[in-house]
């Protein structure tokens, strides 16, 4: 016995070794300890004069940073949402003072919480927990994860909950034909696991919209460009595609884990550009997240070799700029990430200095200036095209704040925080902290203010792969649920696993399978169509999440919603004529190292590796 505890404690010690950050992690919750407030009226008034407190610090500080620039004073996200948050106040407490009580009214106080807990979550002084704890509950995430991501089973669904189930039930549930009305816990304690999984969130529930699953990504962008060309005479004419042709570099970006530079486009507005293992995935599951219905996202693009032009800092910028492809390649190496970027850089044409050094792809002239409606300050300056990259847009239509709650105000209670846990189980994401979640202000035509609060997963990256790299669909199993004794497992080992996923009760988690399962094949296949990988790639990824899909479906018995499995092949073959004869980049769903095809992609397009992926902790 001696030796087993022994085995098990060197084996957990050589995981956390192998695994975690070299640095102290992130935290899971973004404001430990953050004090949850039960409504009463004096409870109100109470948080009321501390927001307002709070608010005016917050306007005094930002009038000493930018003085008489009421403009950026007035764009910030922390002020905007203050005053918001005020407004929320003063009509809950008015509310009060009318008589006014029910479930309603205690889900306004909730959300005004959640709002504060993100600005909170925005400031840089944001208390968090020790070093020691934090690498602590990650190493039993990541070793224990199989045995902690679970659902109690429910092996006979037509029995009734009774009063015990019904107190471990989501909070704020609604019957589909009546959304105005929640269901009551004596209710609940009639309804069986199934009629309970149908039930729904609030229809106006800051992370789902009230649309079914399908095909929404379109219409979402659409809608994020108008809000854009709503906001002035700036960006009137906003587009997308125009938008991310050209871009001027702006500064190296050392936040985070991934190597990425900020850049802004012709109509000014700011881009991160981002290379690395995360470049697919994200622009992949961001378009899938919002067809499962998830009210808003951050706005990601795959640029492919050349489609982007970073043009670096112009001549007559003071010294210290980024001028020439050597002075980036060099400053991503001595960042924080040790970035080797010249794997990155097409390989041709370049300009080099006499004694070789690589100044860029090309130097802006006057026809260049013309054509491209270029500032004329960067005649002669430098520019350069990658291989690949993906560039993520800050979108003047999203006041965004810091984390959203996922383990306290309100998040145990709430269907979509704890359904997260088979949405974020399906795709492997191994992320799931509050950081990796946000709240945010869209802004409304009709009022010409920010007063649509929205919550959404807003880093996707770390998804589809093994625990070192993201993306390496070799190691993003077919399979991923397992029953145990009592309950249904999900096997991954996450870095975070939110205290919302822990109430998951199985109809939390059938509610989410039947969201998932209601996405089709082409919609899989539209998300991953705009990632970047070669179609061979990307079916690996649809074929997989297919036959995950599929569990679910047998797992959860959605069967009886008229729910089926679609065909898959996960396992399939896929081969290629080549001068040198046939090759299978594919084999038994394997993306194939030593196919002459896998290796060309890798060499020409895909530096972070297709078979193998390089993470951004060995770059």
């Amino acid at each position: 016995m001696h030796s087993r505890a022994l085995l098990a404690t060197l084996s957990f010690l050589l995981v956390v070794g192998l695994y975690l950050p070299l640095g102290a992690p992130a935290a899971q919750e973004a404001i430990p300890g953050y004090p949850f407030l039960p409504l009463t009226a004096a409870n109100v008034r109470a948080f009321s004069r501390q927001v307002e407190a709070e608010a005016k610090a917050m306007t005094a500080f930002l009038e000493q940073k930018y003085g008489d620039d009421r403009d950026k004073i007035e764009r910030n996200p922390e002020l905007t949402a203050y005053r918001k948050l005020l407004h929320d106040l003063q009509e809950i407490g008015a509310r009060l003072a009318k008589g006014e009580t029910g479930d309603d009214l205690a889900r306004a106080f909730t959300r005004a919480q959640r709002l504060h807990y993100a600005i909170k979550a925005s400031g840089e002084d944001a208390p968090t927990e020790p070093r020691w704890k934090r690498r602590l509950a990650m190493g039993t995430n990541i070793a224990l994860g199989p045995l902690l991501l679970q659902v109690p089973n429910v092996y006979f669904p037509p029995m009734r909950l009774g009063a015990r189930g019904a107190a471990k039930e989501a909070a704020r549930l609604y019957r589909p034909e009546k959304p105005g009305v929640p269901v009551t816990r004596e209710e609940l304690a009639e309804m069986t696991a199934l009629e309970v999984s149908r039930l729904q969130p609030a229809p106006d529930h800051p992370a789902l919209a009230p649309e079914p699953p399908g095909d929404r990504f379109g219409a979402f962008l659409a809608e994020q460009t108008r809000l854009i060309q709503a906001l002035g005479k700036k960006t009137r004419t906003f587009d997308f595609a125009y938008a991310r042709r050209i871009l001027y570099y702006d500064e190296l970006k050392e936040d985070a884990t991934s190597p990425k530079i900020t850049a802004k486009d012709r109509y000014g507005q700011k881009w991160k550009v981002k290379w690395g293992d995360e470049v697919h995935t994200d622009v992949a599951l961001t378009r899938l997240y919002i067809d499962l219905g998830g009210t808003c996202t951050d706005l990601k693009f795959y640029a492919g070799p050349g489609e982007t032009i970073l043009i670096l800092d112009p001549p007559g910028k003071k010294a210290g700029g980024i001028r020439t492809w050597a002075d980036l390649a060099a400053a991503l190496l001595r960042s924080k990430f040790q970035f080797h970027a010249d794997r990155y850089l097409l390989p041709a044409p370049v300009l080099k200095a006499p004694d070789g050094t690589i100044l860029g792809t090309g130097q802006v002239d006057a026809a260049m200036i013309e054509r491209e409606s270029l500032d004329p300050k960067y005649l002669g300056a430098y520019f350069v095209k990658f291989k690949e990259a993906q560039l993520s847009f800050y979108n003047p239509a999203l006041r965004r704040l810091g984390g959203a709650a996922l383990g306290n105000v309100g998040a145990v209670e709430d269907r979509v925080a704890r359904g997260s846990l088979v949405f974020n189980a399906w795709i492997k994401n191994k992320d799931m902290k509050d950081d990796n979640s946000r709240v945010g202000l869209l802004f409304n035509p009709d009022t010409g203010s920010f007063d649509r609060c929205v919550e959404f997963q807003s880093d996707l990256g770390c998804s589809l792969g093994s625990l070192r790299s993201s993306g390496e669909l070799n190691a993003f199993e077919k399979s991923f649920v397992v029953y145990h004794t009592t309950s249904i497992n999900f096997t991954m080992r996450p870095l975070y696993i939110p205290k919302a996923w822990q109430a998951c009760t199985w109809a939390d988690a059938r509610w989410m399978a039947l969201r998932i399962a209601r996405l089709r094949r082409a919609d899989l296949e539209r998300a991953f169509s705009e990632c970047g990988w070669p179609p061979f790639v990307q079916k690996v990824a649809v074929e997989r999440l297919l036959h995950r899909r599929n569990e679910l479906v047998e797992a959860f018995r959605l069967e009886e919603d008229g729910i089926k499995p679609i065909p898959c092949d996960p396992d399939f073959d896929f081969a290629v004529t080549t001068k040198q004869g046939r090759d299978f980049p594919v084999r038994r769903g394997q993306i194939q190292a030593d196919s002459r095809l896998v290796q060309e992609l890798e060499a020409t397009v895909h530096p972070e590796g297709l078979a193998e992926v390089i993470s951004r902790k060995h770059d």
